[in-house]
């Protein structure tokens, strides 16, 4: 935790010195109540990173003033009793790097004290107590802090329980194994709030029946009571009549010790039978006015009962316009409330859960980049490892391959070079006796045209000698008449061609 920074006057410093204590890596549930910048109250439900004697660190997503106070309440602890609220300054703020990282803050207990429930604490914790308590007996009275009023809820939202009402900033893994780990609030299986829409006449619809159904039982429930009241004083009136009856008769008779002290049966039989003349004329006047009675209020019980029916139905049509306009009144109004009720509530709700998924998709970022970069090394350490082994394996195999390779390379071309040459010379012995073989044929054919070929110029050269001697043999018989001085001495024209001697074309004269 961060300490902010004093005048180094004697009693700061002594201040300074009592306030550094052992501090423990440890997260402890805290709900926080303050107020931030701009003076708004909030509450939010965090987890401390670290604890001491003399105050603790927590993240947190609200704005805090450095000085400003705050109350804090230790929740998820099974110790008895509950460990009281306490008042705490803010002494520091960091401020994170990244929006995604919540702010750490840094607080100050009013009091110093053990109220993060660690069962063994350390040895300066216990002596900074001691010290404490021992300053606290000298030190002048001091006025007990005000504690930070309940936050109650709003008159027009219905009373729910406090745990919903805070912002859930962060749950962190608790690594004590004596505070207890809070259950975190299972937000993925909350359902998603929507808006109810609920119209009057659809409210008035599905309600009609059940109004037609009470307001008919209640009806039939007053007639009922009213008959039962009437019935029952009918028959209370007839009991007491009988009993009245059962009393006169057992008065009249006497008893057997009466019945004893008459001197006679025959006055005894005389005065019965006067006696029961007597009560039976009596009685026949009694029953005869009873049954007149009863008549008369049978009849006015009849007559009551028609006029209470009557009373009823007027007082059902009477009141069913009525109750209709009131039920209609309160179900309007009903609806009404709970409608505002509803869109207040679900607004609050979605704002919540909107604020509270930001803070856990934030942490989650933060865990899955850190779970990411870890990853990331763990695979680039891997996969290098797995390169350079796979690399010089590689490596060695691609040695062995090309050895095996260059040898067998080696044996296929000198197999390849004996064979080629065998093939070659065959072939070239081959070439040459058909080259031979080819010559002696063209050489054959050479002659046997050649001698054709002279045989023909032979033939062609006698038959033109044959010709030239016969025209020659033709101008000399036409030229006998002339002499030889005569043709010899005949000028030769100029524009006459010059007459030459054909070649001979006989090749055995050259």
């Amino acid at each position: 935790m961060s300490q902010s920074s004093l005048a180094k006057t004697p009693d700061n410093f002594v201040r300074e010195e009592a306030r550094r204590s052992t501090r423990i890596e440890r997260s402890v549930p805290l709900i926080v109540f303050g107020q931030n910048r701009m003076g708004e109250p909030f509450v939010e439900r965090t987890v401390s990173t670290s604890i001491n004697l003399h105050g603790c660190r927590y993240p947190s997503r609200h704005d805090y003033g450095v000085g400003a106070w705050v109350t804090l309440q230790v929740v998820g602890l099974n110790v008895e009793p509950k460990p009281p609220a306490v008042r705490a300054r803010v002494k520091s703020v960091h401020m994170s790097h990244s929006s995604r990282e919540l702010q750490q803050v840094g607080v100050e207990l009013e009091n110093p004290a053990n109220v993060w429930g660690i069962a063994i604490p350390p040895q300066d914790w216990l002596a900074l107590g001691e010290t404490n308590t021992s300053m606290a007996q000298f030190s002048p009275a001091v006025a007990p802090a005000p504690v930070a009023p309940p936050i109650s809820p709003e008159p027009d939202e219905p009373e729910v329980k406090m745990e919903h009402k805070m912002a859930e900033v962060a749950t962190f893994p608790s690594p004590s194994p004596v505070v207890a780990k809070p259950q975190p609030p299972k937000l993925a299986d909350a359902p998603k709030p929507q808006r109810i829409v609920i119209t009057p006449d659809g409210l008035i619809n599905a309600l009609q029946g059940r109004l037609q159904q009470a307001a008919e039982k209640a009806v039939q429930t007053a007639v009922t009571k009213q008959v039962d009241e009437a019935v029952g004083k009918a028959v209370a009136a007839i009991d007491d009549i009988r009993q009245s009856s059962v009393r006169e008769v057992q008065q009249l008779f006497p008893t057997p010790a009466e019945g004893a002290k008459l001197s006679s049966k025959e006055e005894i039989a005389s005065e019965v039978a006067s006696h029961w003349k007597e009560q039976m004329e009596k009685y026949r006047g009694q029953a005869e006015e009873m049954a007149q009675r009863l008549e008369k209020q049978a009849a006015e019980l009849k007559r009551e009962l028609a006029r209470s029916q009557e009373f009823l139905e007027k007082t059902q049509r009477e009141m069913e316009p009525q109750v209709h306009a009131r039920l209609n009144e309160a179900v309007a109004h009903a609806i009404s409330e709970f409608e505002g009720t509803a869109a207040r509530t679900a607004d609050r709700r979605y704002e919540r859960l909107l604020e509270n998924t930001q803070a856990l998709t934030q942490e989650a970022l933060l865990k899955l980049d850190a779970r990411s970069a870890e990853v990331q090394a763990l695979v680039q350490s891997a996969v290098n490892a797995a390169l350079g082994a796979f690399q010089r394996q590689a490596d060695l195999q691609v040695n062995a391959i090309l050895s095996e390779t260059k040898e067998r390379a080696a044996s296929a071309l000198s197999s390849l070079d004996a064979e080629s040459r065998a093939a070659c010379e065959a072939r070239r012995q081959t070439l040459e006796a058909e080259v031979a073989r080819s010559a002696e044929r063209s050489t054959d054919q050479f002659r046997k045209s050649m001698k054709a070929f002279l045989y023909s110029c032979l033939v062609a050269a006698v038959s033109a000698v044959d010709e030239h001697s016969k025209s020659t043999l033709e101008g000399l018989l036409k030229d006998n008449g002339k002499s030889l001085h005569e043709a010899s001495s005949e000028t030769v024209h100029p524009d006459d061609p010059e007459i030459i001697p054909g070649a001979d074309t006989d090749p055995f004269t050259h």
